[in-house]
């Protein structure tokens, strides 16, 4: 740009005839500096930023072999979320020899991909989190993403390639859980695969009547598959539906074995069934809580479960022992008074009833 384009340019964004005097470049930074100090907001019509970004577009075309004005470019458009333009200008800073960190290119590639996803352009979204993984490998986010879209359309083999990178890069539960449900889900078909990927994401939504016909549709797809009824049991047990919760959760252990998470989650439906959700959770809170030694949440979850189900033997007994435990005989005994009421022929609750007994009185002995 010649020395009068350039001051035509300067008089046309309002600055100082001053400003004429220095480069096009350093007229980009002070415009970006400005905008940021005034905490505009970050969008390509607004004034200050609208400035910065012609300042810095005219410094780049002013100087194309310049990685410093196409990073400066790259960074406002970045800025600004024009993200087409930030890839393009991203893509020219690393083509003229800037820093070969690409983690800012990647970030715009999987910005790209999300707002196709949005769209639902799918082919274009997996073109763009594909773009963002070949510049920056570790990549657990766009990962993850080409894991979720290609379950989604049901291709489970091919979901499971990155949800292992995913989970490679960054173990968290979700990617740990996604990649062991992709191994599983290799098995079970297509039409399976995508009927319960999409109850998942009603689920994640709170739609849990979408999410439950989507489970079933998928369950009845793929009778031998676990998972579908795992989620339509959790489903209706946050419903109030435990004995269909138990139902789901007994087919669960008939085709996965009695696991730790499938024997709780089956007893929690069988509690909840005959006294309620509320009183089962806080049972099992309880027995956690005891097992653990933390004497007065066990007691404090054991005492809501019998408040929301008086008629509740095993809590009463197990408030019983966890009193005991802490010293408060008497407190004990009337716990398992109260079980040895409620089933008279209990001879764990009789005996443990003449221990806490014989215990209050010895502390109450002069």
């Amino acid at each position: 740009m010649g020395m009068r384009a350039a001051l035509a340019l300067i008089l046309l964004l309002g600055l100082s005839p001053v400003a004429a005097e220095a480069s096009l470049l350093e007229l980009a930074h002070k415009a970006r500096e400005e905008a940021l100090a005034q905490h505009a907001p970050a969008h390509p019509d607004q004034p200050l930023w609208r400035r910065a970004i012609i300042l810095a577009e005219e410094a780049a075309a002013a100087e194309p072999d310049n990685p410093e004005a196409w990073r400066l470019l790259a960074e406002v458009y970045t800025e600004t979320g024009w993200w087409i333009r930030a890839a393009r200008a991203w893509e020219r800073y690393l083509e003229v020899g800037g820093a070969s960190d690409p983690r800012e290119l990647a970030e715009v590639y999987r910005k790209l991909g999300y707002l196709a996803y949005q769209r639902k352009d799918t082919r274009e979204a997996v073109s763009w989190y594909r773009k963002s993984l070949e510049v920056l490998p570790e990549n657990p986010e766009a990962a993850a993403w080409l894991g979720r879209i290609y379950l989604e359309l049901g291709r489970p083999q091919e979901a499971l390639k990155y949800w292992e990178l995913a989970a490679k890069y960054e173990p968290s539960e979700k990617n740990r859980y996604f990649l062991r449900l992709s191994r599983k889900m290799a098995a079970y078909g297509g039409y399976a695969v995508r009927r319960f990927y999409q109850g998942y994401l009603a689920y994640e939504e709170g739609d849990l009547e979408r999410a439950e016909r989507l489970f079933k549709e998928a369950a009845e797809a793929a009778p031998e598959w676990a998972e579908p009824h795992r989620w339509l049991g959790r489903i209706y047990l946050e419903g109030g539906r435990p004995a269909e919760a138990e139902a789901e959760w007994r087919r669960v252990v008939e085709l996965e074995g009695e696991t730790e998470e499938n024997q709780h989650f089956l007893k929690l439906a069988r509690e909840a069934s005959r006294y309620g959700l509320l009183a089962a959770q806080a049972f099992f809170r309880g027995v956690a809580a005891l097992e653990a030694d933390r004497l007065e949440e066990a007691i404090s979850q054991f005492e809501r479960a019998v408040e929301a189900a008086p008629g509740y033997q095993k809590a009463w007994k197990w408030l019983g022992r966890a009193r005991y435990q802490a010293g408060d005989f008497a407190g004990a005994a009337q716990a398992y008074q109260r079980a040895l009421e409620l089933d008279p022929e209990d001879p764990e609750a009789r005996y443990f009833l003449r221990l806490a007994k014989r215990a209050a009185e010895q502390r109450g002995a002069p």
